[in-house]
């Protein structure tokens, strides 16, 4: 049997984000809380997603940081509009 490397921890991770997600849309009535939660682990996914699947790691920095800035701004305000 092979053994896992890297890249299968990264998608057990996402995997488990995943179901982190589901698990507090499921459970939890719709608050801010949960919100603020739900796209701090988008932006987890996202970066994880970035670095490991896109291989951006290598990349030329300003589009790692263009798509770094990317992940980081839109749930950035999703946390922003569940205080509104």
């Amino acid at each position: 049997m092979k053994s896992f490397g890297k890249i299968e921890y990264y998608w057990w991770a996402l995997i488990g984000i995943t179901l982190f997600n589901t698990f507090l849309g499921e459970h939890f009535e719709s608050s801010a809380l949960v919100s603020i939660l739900v796209a701090l682990t988008v932006m987890s996914k996202g970066l994880i997603v970035i670095d490991h699947f896109m291989e951006l790691r290598q990349a030329h920095k300003y589009l790692r940081l263009m798509m770094r800035i990317y992940i980081i701004l839109f749930p950035s305000l999703i946390i922003l509009t569940a205080f509104f």
